[in-house]
């Protein structure tokens, strides 16, 4: 196991029972306290054979595997009782999501809790963290994407922006409480103390966000959302397509990632019958950019004979038959896959991706299976989640057994560590991936105080750096923002790996680093001899991640693509959208903001096992894989009750009223000047109160709408009400009346983020000063740790910027040796 010896208590509600799953998968033991009868959560639906069982429930069954559950009475409020003391005992970490009176609810005191247990690490997962202006505001999974800023930017411009059709922020904010625990734990494990770990899931659904919140500050204006095209790049071509049997998404170009695809499509649709405009004639899509086309004045007539060529060509086509042809001859083009579809995805089955899980008297159930793939030892196999009070003898014989033992001292003190350091201060990464979820996760690890030495070059520049926002909306290397957030925190060394001199100095960090991240796809270090053989004799100890699409191994490992296409592949563009409509484009690269956590969680997890046995890992992650934990309750749904989920809008199958609704609009024109309103009744007693804010309108009072049924039954008639009423009002005033007693939030564009004061509170936006751009806002920490707070130290890097200090200070390079390798273009070093 990587985790060994690590126990975990389990208090978390289903908001935060995904967070226990996956350190279970980690190799940590971990103890779900459930009161009598099971966890109230148990009976949310969806249930096997859709019958109410707190046995049965799929998303216990998901977020629950591989735990051990132990009953105990809660006893008098306010008090703990003598065996939860007992389990604390023994325990690394404690878990929780009660809210900022949760632990006092229950009669623990957080100042006692660590001078009885001063290496204890605990974790609170709460909608907005335990204190600011919303600290006690409602929050469902509808309300954190609405003020997440991605939500404003998905859906079609004729209708309400729209949410995933999956509960996802919960999460987003479980797996990322899964990488600050394991970064405490690490600073208690190399002697410090233990510490309280505050995880707001606001501030980890903002990530989704992407690159856009910065997008008015620099340019002058928001990104609005276009449907089935990339709102931040809205010159360029639709990228979802019917096809034959359901939809694909294809990224035309233009420019050099197109690759040859295009060619063939043309070919298909003329052999089809299919006119070709005369504006594609001849053209090669791979070597025109978008600048190109609006300097012509040809942009939206090119845009639009692609769309029509695009279209005539897929018709006839499978999702299957296509996808053969992007994996054959890598074409950014995948299915748009339903969960009946992905049980028979070969490369799944090739990796034998799935779990076979023996859930007793429901028989036996296909889970998605391991998310990670360490050399050296497995994640946990594949164990059904617990019954109720499964493991209640056992767990307590142990806990009394060892409740005995001797405190460690009360004040642990970590050698040679200094306050301000970080958790993870002294650790060395060599930073060799791009785009988004490699750069993603060694800024975790940076942000806690880890020497990150980022891989750059001008010759093959990262493709961030070519991408919006810009300073002033001018394009240039060193002026992306979309660069900067993903890489705060990192020294940059500009090396062109091509020439020998290059790949020398890559090898060198490779021996200096503990950690090497990349995420290319699996031919190209190798082709390079940078792969984890080369590296791994040179560097024994080497923990090293390599995270691509598919994987290492398999029949399409070297699948190349980002995230909207993995996301459609996933599962998750199938249901986002309305009914009546085809799917529409979920803001930006989604996936990589799900893996991103679980390449920390296993990397950190990693070095933990490192720091017990001196030995190196190669982790073998496939984006694919992680980003299907995400899906698993709806996977499971499939599977046990033949129900596909497709697109719904806003709906959800237990609030009613649940949706997204105009207010009055703001004086910008066009889509920047919308408002919109999220409103989910989580209960009737939310319904009585949105009622009474809205002035108790005869419609409402109606006593058939007092319960759930009732109103599902008049869910049109209310939504339509609902959005009358909400477009004479101001979205943040409906927003400050209705909570906490109604879930509700604006529809944040955004920019709105920087001005928002629970944000400001947290201090989550952190100004920068760079170099290039002088100073701008980088998003900040997703997770406040009461001991080492992770903090941004430096802006992202110019091409180049670090490269003599990295050459020199770290590697240890003379300035003859440094001035060869610049001679020879080996390296290169810039600041503008």
């Amino acid at each position: 196991m990587l985790l060994a010896d690590c126990r975990v208590i389990d208090l978390t509600t289903s908001f935060g029972w995904l967070a226990g799953r996956v350190l279970a998968d980690l190799g940590a033991d971990v103890i779900a306290v459930e009161p009598p009868g099971g966890h109230p959560d148990r009976r949310i639906g969806p249930f096997a054979g859709d019958v109410v069982d707190p046995e049965g429930s799929l998303r216990w069954w998901a977020h629950a595997r591989g735990k051990r559950s132990v009953v105990l009475d809660p006893g008098p409020p306010g008090t703990v009782s003598p065996e939860l003391w007992d389990l604390l005992a023994g325990a690394d970490v404690l878990l929780e999501s009660d809210g900022p009176c949760g632990l006092a609810a229950r009669g623990v005191d957080l100042d006692e809790l660590h001078r009885r247990h001063p290496r204890l690490v605990v974790t609170s997962i709460s909608p907005f963290g335990l204190d600011g202006p919303y600290a006690h505001f409602r929050a469902p999974d509808l309300v954190l994407g609405a003020l997440s800023g991605a939500v404003w930017l998905t859906g079609d411009v004729d209708r309400p922006p729209i949410r995933i059709g999956s509960e996802q922020f919960l999460g987003h904010a479980s797996v990322e409480a899964v990488v600050h625990t394991l970064v405490a734990l690490h600073h208690v494990r190399a002697g410090g103390a233990g510490q309280h770990v505050d995880v707001a899931a606001w501030t980890a659904a903002i990530r989704t966000a992407m690159n856009a919140p910065t997008a008015k500050m620099l340019e002058g204006a928001e990104f609005v959302r276009i449907g089935p095209g990339v709102a931040y790049q809205p010159g360029r071509a639709k990228q979802i397509y019917p096809c034959a049997d359901g939809h694909v998404v294809y990224m035309a170009g233009p420019g050099p990632l197109a690759g040859p695809g295009f060619a063939t499509i043309v070919e298909w649709a003329a052999a089809g019958g299919f006119a070709v405009p005369d504006i594609l004639s001849g053209v090669d899509v791979t070597t025109i950019s978008l600048d190109d086309l609006e300097r012509d004045g040809i942009r939206v007539a090119h845009n639009s004979a692609v769309e029509a060529v695009c279209t005539a060509a897929f018709r006839n086509r499978t999702k299957a038959e296509l996808y053969a042809h992007a994996v054959e001859h890598r074409w950014l083009l995948a299915p748009v896959n339903t969960a009946a579809d992905l049980p028979g995805d070969r490369q799944l089955a090739a990796r034998e991706f799935w779990d076979d899980v023996d859930h007793g008297r429901f028989g036996v159930v296909r889970h998605p299976g391991a998310w990670a793939r360490p050399s050296t030892v497995a994640l946990r196999a594949a164990n059904r989640a617990p019954g109720i009070g499964e493991h209640t003898t056992a767990v307590l014989a142990e806990a009394h057994a060892s409740a005995g033992a001797v405190a460690l001292p009360d004040q642990p003190e970590r050698p040679g560590w200094s306050p301000g350091a970080g958790a993870l201060a002294g650790l060395k990464v060599w930073d060799m991936s791009w785009v988004g979820v490699g750069p993603l996760t060694a800024r975790y690890l940076a942000d806690h105080g880890a020497t990150v030495v980022r891989l750059d070059s001008s010759v093959r520049a990262d493709v961030l750096r070519a991408a919006p926002p810009f300073l002033d909306g001018v394009s240039g290397l060193n002026r992306s923002q979309f660069y900067g957030d993903f890489n705060a925190s990192k020294l940059g060394i500009g090396l062109d790996l091509s020439t020998g001199g290059g790949r020398e100095v890559a090898l060198r960090l490779a021996d200096w680093a503990d950690v090497v991240i990349e995420s290319f796809t699996p031919h190209t270090l190798r082709g390079l001899g940078l792969d984890h053989a080369t590296l791994a004799a040179r560097n024994p100890s080497l923990v090293m991640l390599s995270t691509c699409m598919q994987g290492q191994t398999g029949p399409n490992a070297d699948y190349r693509g980002f995230g909207q296409l993995l996301a459609a592949l996933s599962g998750f563009y199938e249901i986002t959208g309305w009914p009546d409509r085809d799917p529409t484009m979920i803001y930006g690269a989604y996936t990589d903001f799900v893996c991103q956590r679980f390449c920390a969680s296993v990397v950190l997890a990693a070095l933990d096992r490192r720091r017990r046995t001196g030995e190196g890992t190669h982790i073998d992650l496939a984006q694919f894989e992680a980003a299907l934990q995400f899906l698993e309750v709806e996977l499971l749904d499939t599977t046990v009750n033949g129900r596909v989920p497709t697109r719904n809008g806003n709906r959800h199958h237990a609030m009613v009223p649940h949706g997204i609704y105009p207010s009055r609009r703001g004086p910008e024109a066009g889509l920047e000047g919308e408002r919109w309103l999220a409103i989910a009744c989580e209960d009737d007693a939310a319904w009585a109160a949105l009622v009474e804010v809205m002035g108790a309108p005869a419609w409402a009072t109606d006593p058939t709408l007092r319960t759930l049924d009732g109103r599902r039954a008049a869910e049109d008639r209310i939504d339509t009400a609902i959005a009358a009423w909400t477009a004479t009002q101001e979205a943040l005033d409906v927003f400050t009346r209705l909570q906490p007693r109604v879930a509700a939030a604006p529809v944040y564009a955004p920019g709105a983020l920087l001005d928002d004061p629970h944000l400001a509170h947290l201090g989550f936006f952190v100004p920068l000063d760079h170099t290039v751009m002088g100073t701008v806002p980088y998003t900040g920490m997703q997770a406040r740790l009461s001991m080492t707070p992770g903090h941004l130290r430096r802006a992202a890097p110019c091409v180049g910027e670090h490269s003599f200090e990295v050459l020199t200070e770290i590697l240890g390079l003379d300035a003859d040796a440094v001035g060869d390798l610049l001679a020879s273009g080996a390296v290169e070093i810039s600041v503008g």
